[in-house]
């Protein structure tokens, strides 16, 4: 793993003058003695800006003002964070309801040289003190899921990835696996496997709108399909028809929390390989949604209504299709959480009309390597379906990283 920089702007070079010469300090080792004293840590956290270079490219930044109060700015989401001093030797670092205590020393022999830790570990992180900045002389020990003076916590971060209007990129791959039944001899004996790649990489607009176009490419590994005569035949691996979204999506901030309103254009594209697992239509239409995020969670649902635009049998698919998202914050990084399907098909008959599944499964989101990962998995049971052939279970597994973005919009 390659080491990760951090670079610490403290206010001026009169505070670490300061520091060095009016702190009372008693001797831990020959090299390096504590900086303490409740009014001198107050002083050196004060207006002190933090910067940390993530593995990925990405600069994530933490600033704390006088008051207490802070914010970290990473992968273009701020969080709120508040800070303290606990005893006469930490500084106590808050975000909602997980604590980070960090003792300070300086090195005797070198007095720009300063080394900073966590109070309950022993990794020992140096920076050299240049003018109004401090760099870090040596790697850091990964801060890991509970954050840091300049990273967000697994809980924050799985927090902001359920907002449906986030600004932060991902790159979610889901697999799924479907057993099938109904009227078809046969039926309750099919099973299929795809993989579907559907990545988010949006595009802020500044003030709380986002851009987003959302592909969903989907490889079948294996899938049945009925016969003339009877019985079914499994395709080969091969690539289905894409979908898509590009829409855009708006933010309120309320006193219970934040709304969000999800409005653009959805559509399939005939890109299938094999036209046994494609519909061989254009389809496009409008899509519309609407969501609540809270502390606890968040809940919502999205729609689109689809009509083939182009290809075979045009103008005989008229489809309204989403799903209904949940998300329950647990501790962290655990979440319970849901995104269950649903469609009604207007040119099938009545009985067949209706797709609506209910299921829900658990999340968890880590900090690996520097990076968060979101990873989930869901059980769907389909209690309205076709009656001849149609999915009855669905177990998904997705898994997904964060990625900087390859543009910074407009924030």
């Amino acid at each position: 793993m390659k080491p990760t920089k951090i670079v610490l702007t403290l206010r001026s070079v009169s505070m670490s003058i300061f520091l060095m010469l009016s702190a009372p300090v008693f001797a831990q080792s020959n090299d390096w003695e504590p900086v303490t004293g409740a009014g001198n840590l107050s002083g050196f956290m004060s207006g002190l800006t933090v910067e940390r270079k993530l593995p990925s490219g990405e600069l994530s930044t933490g600033e704390y003002h006088p008051d207490g109060t802070g914010v970290l700015i990473s992968w273009g989401v701020s969080y709120p964070r508040t800070w303290r001093i606990e005893g006469d030797d930490q500084v106590c670092i808050t975000a909602e309801k997980e604590s980070q205590c960090y003792q300070y020393e300086q090195n005797r022999s070198d007095p720009e040289l300063y080394r900073a830790r966590v109070s309950s570990g022993d990794e020992w992180i140096k920076f050299r003190s240049t003018g109004e900045r401090a760099v870090v002389t040596n790697p850091e020990q990964e801060a890991g899921s509970k954050g840091g003076a300049a990273t967000p916590t697994a809980a924050e971060i799985a927090a902001e990835l359920s907002n449906p209007n986030t600004p932060m990129g991902t790159l979610n791959t889901n697999f799924d696996f479907i057993n099938y039944n109904g009227d078809l001899p046969g039926a309750e004996d099919e099973s299929a496997l795809k993989i579907v790649f559907q990545p988010s990489l949006p595009y802020p607009l500044g003030g709380g709108k986002n851009f987003f176009v959302r592909p969903a490419i989907p490889i079948i590994v294996k899938q049945p399909v009925p016969v003339a005569g009877g019985g079914f035949e499994s395709s080969d691996i091969e690539l289905g028809d894409i979908g898509f979204d590009a829409s855009v999506g708006f933010s309120f901030k309320t006193d219970a929390g934040t709304n969000v309103l999800i409005a653009g254009t959805a559509g399939l594209l005939p890109t299938a390989s094999d036209d046994a697992v494609g519909l061989d239509q254009w389809l496009f239409g409008p899509e519309l949604g609407g969501f609540m995020v809270r502390k606890w969670g968040a809940f919502g649902i999205i729609g689109s209504h689809q009509w083939d635009v182009a290809g075979e049998d045009s103008f005989d698919t008229s489809i309204t299709a989403g799903q209904y998202i949940y998300s329950i914050n647990l501790t962290k990084g655990w979440q319970i959480s849901g995104s269950p399907f649903w469609s009604y098909n207007h040119k099938a008959d009545s009985d067949d009309a209706w797709t609506f599944s209910v299921g829900g499964g658990v999340a968890k989101t880590a900090i690996i390597g520097g990076r968060p990962w979101k990873m989930s998995i869901q059980y769907l049971n389909f209690v309205e379906r076709a009656d001849a052939f149609a999915p009855e279970h669905q177990l998904r597994f997705t898994v997904g990283p964060v990625v900087k973005l390859p543009w910074k919009g407009r924030g």
